[in-house]
């Protein structure tokens, strides 16, 4: 009988520790507030090691914020000054309201966070964000040039489609190509590209130059919710987004 105990014992205490491990290292949700959330009502935030910024679709809120114990501490807030339409200039105002040199604690649980006031009152809900998968069509929005990040009529139609087996499908400014990529968490890499080689005009062909000259420069990439960044070194070189 003895024995029977303290094998019981063992093994109920060898699973209640497994189980639990088991269940840390399958979170897929990182236990912190820093990051992008959506914002219950509208709005998106970020929260970085000592610095936020907001947005209701408009302006861009940001300021300083300290994080400890499960307390945010909230600096003056400043904001770019775009002229804005009335709904998302009004939720921008009580955004901007709600967090001025406020006070706020918070709870996290799996992909949600509760913001909460010195009354306990919960004032917002955030969620993580939902992102679109690498594989999928993108349609170029902006291309880094020697001088400028800048986005051109002729980018229309032009993007990128990745498929599940490391190829890939190219349209740029004139012609259309294909070839393969490999990646590895957020490393990314084109390799063997090749394109159509049709005549067409000087413009067309210089933008078609610039975005292939980008696509040889990548190393990595992250997307968020809709949004596909190319980068290389962390600076952005072509940003697209999920086509419709």
């Amino acid at each position: 009988m003895i024995r029977v105990y303290f094998a019981t014992t063992f093994f109920f205490g060898f699973c209640l520790l497994f189980s639990c491990v088991s269940e840390e290292l399958s979170s897929d949700f990182p236990d912190s507030i820093t990051g992008h959330w959506d914002i219950d009502g509208g709005g998106t935030l970020l929260f970085e090691a000592d610095s936020f910024s907001a947005s209701a679709g408009c302006n861009t809120l940001f300021g300083g914020v300290e994080i400890e114990n499960k307390t945010l501490t909230f600096s003056l807030i400043a904001s770019t000054l775009i002229g804005c339409p009335e709904v998302e200039g009004k939720r921008e105002q009580e955004l901007a309201a709600l967090l001025e040199k406020a006070v706020l604690t918070f709870t996290l649980e799996e992909n949600q966070a509760q913001l909460r006031n010195a009354k306990g009152e919960m004032v917002l809900t955030l969620t993580r964000p939902i992102n679109a998968a690498l594989v999928n069509a993108w349609e170029v929005v902006s291309i880094r040039t020697p001088n400028a990040i800048s986005s051109s009529i002729l980018d229309e139609d032009t993007g990128i489609t990745f498929f599940t087996k490391g190829t890939l499908d190219v349209q740029t400014a004139c012609n259309s190509g294909g070839g393969s990529y490999t990646n590895q968490e957020d490393r990314l890499s084109f390799t063997d590209l090749f394109f159509t080689e049709r005549a067409c005009e000087s413009e067309r062909n210089s933008r078609e130059q610039e975005f292939t000259n980008a696509l040889l420069e990548i190393d990595s990439y992250s997307i968020l919710r809709n949004t596909l960044t190319l980068e290389k070194d962390e600076e952005v070189w072509v940003t697209l987004r999920l086509e419709e």
